[in-house]
C-alpha cells in the first residue's frame, strides 16, 4: 500500500512540483548526486545486529497532542519500547507540550538542549534553528541508517528539508495543497433557507451574510480567530503566512517577490472586508478577540468563517461539534507550496547525544507500520479500533475525550495514516496525494532563511499587528490607512527585509531552473 501511494505521490505531484526542491534559500542545489540516487547499501541492509546500540539509549521525542490521558501515553511508551529495545536497544519518552505553549516550550528546549532528542519543528523558525546549530545535520545519518526513509519518502520530498544545502528535517508527508473557502453552520443555513450551493464568489457570499445579519439576533455572519480573518487568498506566502510581506501574488503566476499589502489583489480583498465590517457582517472585536472562530460557531454566536480547506474538512471537524458545519469550497483553488510540506518537520536536536539512535527511530517511524501506528494512534483495541481500510475510531475516556490523541496531521506519515470511520474515498485519495487538482507554485522548494534580517523581522511582526491587522480584518479602510502603515513598515526595516527575500529567491531560481518548468499553472477549481 505504502509503495503504491508513494508512486502516486511522485507521479502526480512531486515530479511536477518538487523535483527542484533544494531548501537552501537558493544558495545551492539539492545535494550530491550520490545522495539523490539513494543507492547506498548500508543501513537497513546491514543486519539487525549492526543496528543495536551498545548500551540502552533513551530518546525524548517531542511533539504536540491535541488531547491525552497520562495513562494512555504510558501505555504507548511501554508498547513502543518493547519493540524498539529488541530491535535497536532504544527506549522513548513522549513529552507532549500543549498547542498553546508549543512554540515557547520547544524554543526553550532547543536553545537549552534539555529534554529533547527528536522534535516535530512547528511554529519556530526552522531555517534559523538549523543554521544556529539547534538542529543536527542528517545527510550522513540518513545514508547510513535511513534507507527505509529514502525508499518510502523519496529524495524529492526529502530534499525539501535542506537549508544551505544541508538536510536538517524530514517532512511527515502532509497535504501539499490547500484551497480557500468558507465554513458555515448547517442548522442556521437550513433554518434561513440559504442556497449555499449557489455561492461561488465573495459577491455571492455577501448576499448570504446579509440575510444572516437581517434574520438573526446576536449572531455574527463572519467570525474571526484572534485577529485573523482571511490568511491567504491566492498568494504564495513563501513559507510565512503570518508576516506575508514577501509573496508571489495572484496564484503564484509571477515570480516577482512583492509586498502583499501593496498589491491590487490585497487592496480589493480588504476593501471588501471593510465594506462588510461597516454593514455588520464581520465580528466587531475582530482584532482583539482571543476566541477561535470555530468556538464561536459552537457557542451559537457566529454563522461561519474563512479557512484553508481540503476534502472532508467538514466531516472531520463535525466529529467533535454540536453545531455541524458545511463548506463553500474552492472559492480560491488549491495552491501547492513548500510551506505545506515544511510546516512541520521531524528533526534531530543539535544537542542530541545519540543522533545515530535518533535516525534509527526516525527510520522506524517512516518504514515500520507497527511502530508508526503505535506512535500515532496508540494500541489497537485499547486506544482505537479499525473500521475499514484507512479508517478508525478512537476509544474515548470517561470525559468523552480520546484516551490517546496525537496531532497526526503534524507528525504522521501519510501512507500509514488512518482517518475517521466515516471518511470518504475522495478525502483519502486527496490525503494520499492521488488528487491532481492543484495549482503548483514555482516557489515549491524555496525556504527563506531570516537569519540576516532577524531584527527587521521582529520589528515588522510587531508593526504588522499594530498597523496591518486593523486593515486586514476590515476595521479601517485601506485607502486612508495603507500609506501610513507602509511608512511604519519601512521604518521597521521593510526594504531590507524584502531585498533579502528577493536575493534568496533569485538565487534559488538560478540554482533550480526547472522550478518554473515544474510549476502547474492551472487555476481551474
Amino acid at each position: 500500500m505504502a509503495k503504491r501511494i508513494l508512486a502516486a505521490l511522485l507521479a502526480a505531484v512531486l515530479a511536477l512540483s518538487l523535483a527542484a526542491c533544494a531548501g537552501d534559500s537558493g544558495a545551492s542545489s539539492n545535494g550530491s548526486d550520490s545522495a539523490a540516487s539513494g543507492e547506498s547499501s548500508t543501513g537497513s541492509d546491514s543486519g539487525e545486529a549492526d543496528l543495536k546500540e551498545p548500551e540502552l539509549v533513551t530518546l525524548d521525542v517531542v511533539t504536540m497532542a491535541s488531547g491525552k490521558e497520562e495513562s494512555g501515553v504510558a501505555e504507548v511508551e511501554e508498547a513502543m519500547n518493547a519493540i524498539l529495545e529488541e530491535q535497536f536497544n532504544i527506549n522513548v519518552t513522549l513529552p507532549f507540550p500543549p498547542f498553546g505553549s508549543y512554540a515557547d516550550q520547544t524554543t526553550l528546549m532547543l536553545s537549552s538542549g534539555e529534554g529533547i532528542d527528536l522534535i516535530a519543528v512547528y511554529m519556530v523558525p526552522y531555517a534559523s534553528c538549523a543554521t544556529s546549530g539547534q538542529l543536527y545535520p542528517m545527510d550522513d545519518l540518513i545514508e547510513e541508517y535511513g534507507q527505509g526513509i529514502i525508499e518510502e519518502l523519496g529524495w524529492d520530498m526529502i530534499n525539501c528539508g535542506r537549508v544551505d544545502g544541508e538536510l536538517y528535517g524530514l517532512t511527515q508527508g502532509r497535504d501539499l495543497a490547500a484551497s480557500q473557502g468558507f465554513a458555515y453552520r448547517v442548522d442556521l443555513a437550513e433554518e434561513l433557507g440559504l442556497d449555499m450551493e449557489s455561492v461561488k464568489t465573495l459577491e455571492d457570499l455577501e448576499a448570504v451574510l446579509k440575510t444572516v445579519k437581517n434574520e438573526t439576533e446576536d449572531v455574527w455572519p463572519v467570525a474571526v480567530s484572534a485577529g485573523e480573518n482571511i490568511r491567504n487568498w491566492g498568494w504564495d506566502a513563501l513559507g510565512d503566512e503570518m508576516v506575508n510581506l514577501g509573496v508571489l501574488s495572484d496564484m503564484a503566476q509571477d515570480t516577482t517577490v512583492v509586498n502583499l499589502y501593496e498589491t491590487e489583489q490585497y487592496k480589493d480583498l480588504v476593501t471588501t472586508m471593510y465594506n462588510w465590517m461597516q454593514e455588520g457582517l464581520i465580528q466587531a472585536d475582530a482584532v482583539n478577540t482571543t476566541e477561535t472562530a470555530s468556538t464561536l460557531l459552537e457557542a451559537g454566536t457566529a454563522f461561519g468563517y474563512f479557512t484553508n480547506l481540503k476534502p472532508y474538512y467538514a466531516e472531520e471537524n463535525n466529529a467533535n461539534l454540536q453545531n455541524k458545519i458545511a463548506v463553500v469550497d474552492n472559492m480560491i483553488p488549491a495552491l501547492a507550496t513548500t510551506d505545506r510540506v515544511t510546516m512541520a518537520l521531524w528533526s534531530i536536536a543539535g544537542s542530541c547525544e545519540h543522533p545515530e539512535a535518533a535516525m534509527k527511530l526516525l527510520n522506524s517511524l517512516y518504514s515500520d507500520p507497527e511502530v508508526a501506528n503505535l506512535y500515532m494512534y496508540g494500541i489497537e483495541g485499547t486506544h482505537y479500533t479499525m473500521t475499514g481500510d484507512h479508517r478508525m475510531e478512537q476509544v474515548k475516556g470517561e470525559d468523552g475525550n480520546a484516551i490517546y490523541d496525537m496531532t497526526t496531521w503534524m507528525t504522521g506519515y501519510l501512507p500509514y495514516m488512518n482517518y475517521a470511520y466515516n471518511s470518504t474515498d475522495d478525502y483519502i485519495d486527496y490525503s494520499t496525494y492521488k488528487s491532481e487538482n492543484y495549482v503548483i507554485s514555482p516557489a515549491a522548494g524555496f525556504i527563506f532563511d531570516a537569519t540576516n534580517v532577524q531584527s527587521e523581522l521582529t520589528n515588522l511582526q510587531t508593526e504588522i499587528i499594530a498597523s496591518i491587522y486593523p486593515i486586514k480584518v476590515g476595521m479601517v479602510p485601506y485607502e486612508e490607512n495603507i500609506d501610513a502603515a507602509i511608512e511604519k513598515l519601512k521604518a521597521a526595516g521593510l526594504d531590507t527585509y524584502l531585498e533579502e527575500y528577493r536575493t534568496q529567491f533569485a538565487a534559488y531560481l538560478e540554482a533550480n531552473p526547472s522550478a518554473l518548468e515544474n510549476a502547474k499553472g492551472t487555476t481551474e477549481g
